[in-house]
């Protein structure tokens, strides 16, 4: 076995907490079952205590151990069997076995399968349910490679396995299982239309004006994923943008302009001043550069972040989710 897979899990049988890769973004972990270890995730990150975590586990086998999930298992067996091991998270009734400081003493428990090769390894050797948020101070921008994680944490955490570029980008789907009608509360890269084909029902899609003080799942609150520089959001295809410029000014579009040469020129700003998401418009690659684009500007003297929304549809509005919550910062 792979040493560094070895000095993982056992570090997490011992209560420590260590940094893993998925196909989102970088988590700490710890033992979902063991109080004082979560707890540590909490202290490293400055999360407040009423924001759950995420449980993860090998697959579904993994489920009964610790949610009472037969009431729900034909739509459980749908969507783990068509999405797991992936991005999507799903809400059930926990059992006690599950300490209330993972769930922020909700009766539910959000778990997900992570399709990580580097995560997996560590699960199947610890053989642990692992609580694990993004690797990041609380409300931070997320990070989608090791390199964030250890510019922001440096020696705070002793294992940090490096899984190369997150294939996402964004943090998994989270469907709420347990209603008269499945609810999107976070969206993500699997869409209310994808899942509503497996489940062969409607599925209540999300919405961007979900705001909570006291979440029962991750992504619900006002402000979060936030730059420390002003981050500032444009319509789609506008490009009327001298009306937001403050001081420095960066300009994210979310693919590269047809006449770039010709908006440098409009706007006054340097080339390196104005950034795209992607070449072409897709929106998974978007997905995939947001994060590491947004933590590149944060870092360099600017001012003021002007970032182009997504279109709102398929992973789009996922995007948007995010850009809206963490510009949600700075609205007057």
């Amino acid at each position: 076995m792979n040493a560094d897979i070895v000095a993982a899990s056992q570090e997490l049988k011992e209560g420590g907490v260590v940094v893993l890769p998925t196909e989102t973004v970088y988590g700490l972990a710890a033992n979902a079952l063991d109080r004082e270890a979560v707890r540590k995730i909490f202290a490293i990150k400055g999360r407040p205590l009423n924001n759950p975590l995420i449980l993860h586990v090998l697959d579904s086998s993994w489920l009964e151990r610790y949610s009472h999930v037969k009431k729900y298992s034909i739509r459980a067996k749908k969507i783990t069997g068509a999405f797991w091991p992936g991005p999507i998270t799903i809400i059930l009734p926990k059992k006690a076995v599950i300490p209330d400081i993972v769930t922020a003493s909700f009766s539910t428990v959000a778990i997900r399968s992570p399709d990580h090769p580097i995560f997996r390894a560590v699960l199947l050797a610890s053989n642990l349910p692992l609580a694990a948020p993004s690797a990041n101070p609380f409300g931070y921008v997320s990070p989608t490679c090791i390199g964030q994680v250890k510019a922001t944490f440096g020696d705070r955490v002793k294992v940090m396995l490096d899984g190369g570029e997150c294939a996402v980008g964004l943090e998994s789907t989270i469907l709420d299982i347990t209603g008269t009608v499945p609810k999107i509360l976070r969206p993500g890269a699997i869409t209310a239309d994808a899942i509503s084909k497996v489940l062969e029902e409607d599925v209540v899609d999300y919405d961007v004006q979900i705001v909570s003080e006291n979440p029962n799942a991750p992504g619900q609150l006002k402000q979060h994923y936030c730059t420390n520089t002003r981050l500032v959001l444009f319509e789609h295809g506008n490009r009327d943008l001298s009306q937001y410029f403050a001081g420095k000014t960066a300009i994210v579009f979310v693919q590269r302009p047809k006449n770039f040469d010709g908006i440098a020129k409009n706007l006054q700003l340097p080339a390196e001043a104005i950034l795209w998401f992607s070449d072409d418009g897709d929106l998974n690659a978007v997905a995939k550069n947001l994060f590491s684009t947004l933590q590149r500007l944060d870092s360099a003297p600017y001012d003021t972040i002007l970032c182009e929304r997504p279109p709102r549809e398929e992973i789009g509005i996922a995007i948007d989710d995010r850009l809206s919550r963490a510009a949600a910062k700075f609205e007057q």
